[in-house]
């Protein structure tokens, strides 16, 4: 069985047809993760209409520039976030992010709310979906303050000095369909004890001009497996029970 560990499954049009794919492809589990304030919402919905779906909430790094109501919505999306909190398996998508957002003005209210996630994954006690795009020094400088189940990082391809840092912590890296043509990922898993390894799609990002899709990850494996020298079947044992490990909720209903 394949999990896809981080999906914008509210931004596809087809959703239907996405995890009919999917499921062809093995993909049994699909984590769809928030990013705006109003995405919280929908991700709750979507996961209520099927059952393949297991909602993850949070505010992405980059919504900082996207809704300039974001600071007076923080308390309400913490509130929804709390009041929800026997449905959701993880809280993610979070992060900060210093590589797209080039304004440095934004980078305290992206503190000021990555921050407010991470007191709430460890209220919760769940794991995080973490975004840590050209932040990676001080989003794992600030993770050390904080008490969290498990840590993935999701879409690693920054400095090998870093991943090191992440990799004696233990944390968990997902890997998505970047893997067929950037040396960051090939890096990152060929680095990554397997033990330690997760799948994604990160859809619908676009992967050398194709939507990504859940369907993808079955890829994701193959080429896993190559770098690795592991058979894929071992491949996705293993990396089934890091899945358990990591996201124990979407195991709890079968």
């Amino acid at each position: 069985m394949l999990i896809d560990v981080h999906c914008h499954m509210n931004l596809y049009l087809n959703i239907d047809e996405v995890i009919h794919e999917a499921n062809q492809a093995g993909v049994k589990k699909i984590i769809a993760v928030a990013m705006s304030a109003l995405s919280q919402k929908r991700i709750l919905e979507i996961s209520e209409q099927y059952a393949s779906i297991y909602p993850a909430l949070g505010i992405h790094p980059e919504e900082v520039r996207m809704n300039e109501n974001l600071e007076t919505e923080l308390e309400s999306v913490v509130d929804l976030i709390n009041s929800n909190q026997s449905k959701i398996c993880a809280i993610g998508e979070i992060g900060l992010d210093h590589h797209f957002i080039k304004d440095k003005e934004l980078y305290p209210l992206q503190t000021e709310i990555f921050i407010s996630m991470l007191l709430l994954a460890q209220k919760l006690q769940l794991p995080v979906n973490l975004h840590s795009k050209g932040a990676e020094k001080l989003i794992f400088d600030t993770l050390s303050s904080y008490e969290i189940p498990k840590v993935n990082i999701h879409w690693y391809s920054g400095p090998e000095k870093y991943l090191k840092v992440g990799i004696d912590r233990g944390y968990y890296f997902s890997i998505t369909p970047a893997i067929i043509y950037s040396p960051a990922v090939k890096k990152t898993v060929s680095l990554v004890d397997i033990d330690h390894l997760l799948l994604e799609s990160d859809g619908p990002v676009k992967f050398s001009g194709e939507i990504g899709t859940p369907s993808m990850i079955k890829d994701v494996v193959n080429h896993i497996s190559s770098i690795k020298k592991i058979n894929n079947e071992d491949v996705e044992e293993r990396i089934l029970e890091n899945t358990k490990n990591v996201f124990p909720r979407i195991f709890s209903s079968g």
